[in-house]
């Protein structure tokens, strides 16, 4: 009688057993199609090209839109919200544009540090970066990101003429010069905590205007320009070298 209970527990255990596996592989099979279903009908919002973008172009709003692609055809690094993506400062495109509706990756993109023309690429109308030849007692405390005044020092053209001065307060084009980067003599830019050792050669400012540009090369021609720090623009550093 034991022996018939247990032949027959068996063979219903077994039946029990394969029902259930059948059932975990009914129930995966039909999640799996479910999916492969949503990938490929299920759409998704995401950032293109609203024109056809050149390389090295900065993107913006304007050359930037939106358009719902099928979720299967989403890049892994697919942009979704275009304010999100600008906040982190001016970006620009790589060495390979965008067509019109093609979507807009970010391993295709890059911030002004990141392009092969370096920071130069975000520079607006007007603006540029010069170099100012310096030395250390001219220089001191000068890092990338702070804002210097600069002082001229003519020296005495006759015997009886005196040196002068020449500052922000005669000339206001000479006040508060962003720096943007500080280069020793071999042109290897000096960073904190690096190098910092190094003696200081050039001290590169941004300026705004071409006359402002032209008022720096030729106070470097007549004289010797000393740069005063007055302060730090974080906001402006922290965009440049993000």
């Amino acid at each position: 009688m034991a022996a018939r209970f247990k032949r027959n527990w068996n063979k219903y255990l077994r039946l029990v057993i394969i029902i259930i596996l059948a059932l975990v592989v009914a129930l995966a099979t039909s999640e799996f199609n479910r999916r492969y279903i949503e990938s490929k009908v299920s759409l998704l919002k995401i950032v293109v090209a609203a024109e056809h973008i050149k390389p090295f172009s900065e993107l913006t709003p304007s050359n930037l839109t939106y358009r719902e692609v099928v979720k299967s055809e989403v890049p892994q690094d697919a942009i979704f919200d275009i304010d999100e993506f600008l906040k982190e400062g001016p970006m620009f495109v790589g060495e390979v544009g965008f067509i019109k509706g093609y979507p807009v990756k970010k391993s295709l993109t890059n911030n002004s540090v990141e392009s092969i023309f370096g920071a130069a690429v975000a520079l607006k109308e007007g603006k540029s970066y010069l170099g100012i030849s310096v030395e250390q007692v001219s220089s001191q405390l000068v890092k990338p990101g702070t804002l210097v005044d600069a002082y001229c020092f003519i020296q005495a053209s006759t015997v009886n003429a005196d040196a002068y001065v020449i500052s922000k307060v005669e000339d206001p084009l000479l006040g508060r010069l962003y720096v943007h980067a500080v280069k020793d003599k071999n042109n290897a830019d000096i960073v904190a905590g690096e190098n910092s050792e190094n003696i200081p050669a050039i001290v590169v400012v941004e300026t705004l205007s071409p006359e402002q540009t032209s008022k720096l090369i030729y106070y470097q021609m007549v004289g010797k320009l000393f740069l005063v720090p007055v302060g730090a623009d974080v906001d402006k550093y922290l965009e440049i070298t993000r």
